[in-house]
């Protein structure tokens, strides 16, 4: 799984499980590539001054102090470019906070430190002037993907390229698996998140928009490869936003 995708996915269930539970040191392991995050809070009037912190309990502390009441994790289920993915700060990802009197939205900035080659995230809020009524929702996709897997895995055979029939059939069988329930998330969304994780085939070289593409061309599958790979993605997106979101 793209490794910005899945810490802003899981820095969202954290301050979603603070929220419903006020327990601020429940945080979810981040990658360990992560040196560390740091969070810049937008200034809100005299009462809620511009603020940094650079632990992820302080972060979920100042998120309950200044009145969050939910969060949401958001992405575009398109993309115009799979190869872009395999750069940062490429992948459009965010986080709105929703507050007592106020919508905001969390982006981050990855840079690495030379000295170690360890990400250092700087996430940043902004405030949201004119935001919508209505909180995005999103729909259990688990059939819609599970479907989409099984088109996918076959034509990854077809393509004769077995890494990627394997990890589709890794993400039908999670799709499928009987996980324990936990704190943070119903069984269902827990499936659908680790699916994605599983089948996000996205990168550089030797990755399913490289190595995948180049098979359908030889095969004459482009139009097929082309549809559902488009698919994936939107698949990959959906899955996330509803797992992270709707629990």
């Amino acid at each position: 799984m793209n490794i910005e995708l899945m810490t802003m996915a899981q820095l969202t269930l954290s301050a979603k499980y603070m929220i419903r539970t006020g327990d601020f040191d429940r945080v979810l392991r981040l990658n360990e590539n992560i040196e560390k995050i740091i969070f810049r809070f937008a200034a809100r009037g005299e009462a809620c001054p511009a603020a940094e912190v650079d632990s992820c309990e302080e972060w979920l502390r100042l998120l309950h102090e200044r009145g969050a009441q939910d969060v949401k994790f958001i992405t575009p289920d398109e993309t115009d470019d799979y190869d872009k993915l395999t750069f940062f700060n490429r992948v459009p990802c965010t986080m709105l906070c929703f507050g007592r009197d106020y919508v905001s939205g969390w982006n981050r900035i990855w840079t690495v430190n030379p000295d170690n080659n360890r990400w250092i995230v700087i996430m940043v809020e902004d405030i949201i002037p004119n935001p919508p009524q209505e909180k995005p929702r999103f729909g259990d996709v688990s059939e819609d993907m599970a479907t989409l897997l099984r088109r996918l895995r076959a034509l990854a055979q077809k393509l004769e390229v077995s890494e990627f029939s394997f990890a589709f059939n890794a993400a039908l069988k999670s799709l499928q698996a009987d996980f324990v329930q936990g704190d943070e998330m119903a069984p269902a969304n827990r499936r659908l998140m680790q699916a994605a994780a599983d089948a996000y085939v996205f990168g550089g070289q030797g990755s399913w928009n490289d190595k995948g593409r180049a098979a359908a061309a030889s095969k004459g599958l482009t139009a097929e490869y082309e549809a559902l790979t488009k698919d994936l993605y939107r698949g990959i997106a959906l899955s996330m936003m509803f797992a992270v979101n709707e629990w």
